[in-house]
């Protein structure tokens, strides 16, 4: 098995007072893996810097969205490891001139920022490659990470997470862990170590952009890889997936006034959450667990704090 850097923090788990609900809610705090270096994409990129590492490369590239969390989280690792880094960012019309949020951590840190629209970014592996190549004619060693660094490779990084809750949800006899699903490599992560550990849980995702069946082929995908990869003696099929839709609103990235309102409540309660990721995925457990007899469960909190600053606006309107 690859061994991983190991730089990040190993995560307390928390019980979420003041929220009245008959669910006993605890939260992994992902968020707190580090700093610059942190969210549930510092667990994929210690493993696939590492393998960059092996494989004796002296840059990096990869894509995201304009706020993307793994963008900047790539960018800090190249900087502490020496990499080049190469950012292909997907932007609708004309890129900001002034930078906020994360795409001002990634400037400041040095990386190349690509802007790319949002056709370009339907063939993201092919854009990467087709520079790639460039790269490697000026004598430059490339290692292409995908969109979230969801591969068989980053999946290993929450197999690890698995392993760290594995005691505290036998002990508290958790009955359900939920999660994002933005790119699919978290998830596919928590299944593989729950099938590995024979964990009795059920294990939601809810969906921040595209479909259900879209995703239930990708984690399929990264799960087949990494079992053959790192011959893992266990099955995984479609049926072993809940993932759980219908808390995107018009869209990735786009926020909504109820989940910004969830936003607001959290905060009020010193969990601070972002409109990308981790507040649809909490409202959409709230809304959840309504339906659902669970006393314990366990919510994944990915980070993404320095992303919460482009919305600034929109936050700033539910506040006052």
């Amino acid at each position: 098995m690859l061994k991983p850097l190991k730089i990040t923090k190993k995560t307390p788990i928390e019980e979420i007072r003041g929220l009245k609900t008959s669910t006993k809610i605890y939260i992994k705090r992902d968020d707190l893996t580090g700093l610059l270096i942190s969210g549930n994409k510092a667990r994929k990129l210690e493993y696939l810097i590492a393998d960059a590492k092996n494989k004796k490369c002296n840059t990096i590239l990869t894509c995201g969205g304009i706020k993307s969390n793994h963008c900047r989280t790539t960018a800090a690792f190249a900087q502490r490891f020496g990499f080049e880094c190469h950012l292909f960012l997907r932007v609708r019309g004309k890129p900001q001139k002034i930078y906020t949020g994360n795409l001002l951590l990634e400037k400041l840190l040095g990386a190349t920022v690509h802007y790319i629209t949002p056709k370009q970014y339907e063939s993201r592996d092919e854009v990467m490659e087709a520079y790639a190549e460039r790269l490697k004619r000026k004598g430059k060693r490339p290692y292409i990470i995908p969109v979230g660094g969801s591969n068989e490779i980053g999946s290993l990084g929450y197999l690890d997470c698995m392993k760290e809750m594995k005691g505290f949800i036998k002990k508290e006899k958790i009955a359900a862990v939920y999660c994002a699903v933005g790119s699919g490599g978290t998830y596919a992560g928590l299944l593989l170590g729950k099938k590995l550990l024979n964990l009795k849980i059920d294990l939601n995702g809810i969906l921040v952009c595209d479909t259900i069946e879209y995703f239930k082929k990708e984690i399929l995908g990264i799960c087949e890889k990494a079992i053959d990869k790192f011959n893992m003696s266990i099955k995984i099929g479609e049926d072993d997936m809940n993932l759980i839709d219908g808390f995107i609103g018009k869209g990735y990235a786009i926020p909504y006034p109820a989940e910004l309102k969830t936003i607001r409540r959290m905060a009020k309660l010193g969990i601070i959450l972002e409109p990308v990721y981790t507040g649809k995925t909490f409202h959409g457990m709230l809304k959840h667990l309504r339906k659902t007899r669970y006393k314990k469960v366990i919510f994944i909190h990915t980070g993404g704090i320095f992303s919460i600053f482009a919305f600034a606006r929109e936050l700033t309107e539910v506040i006052d």
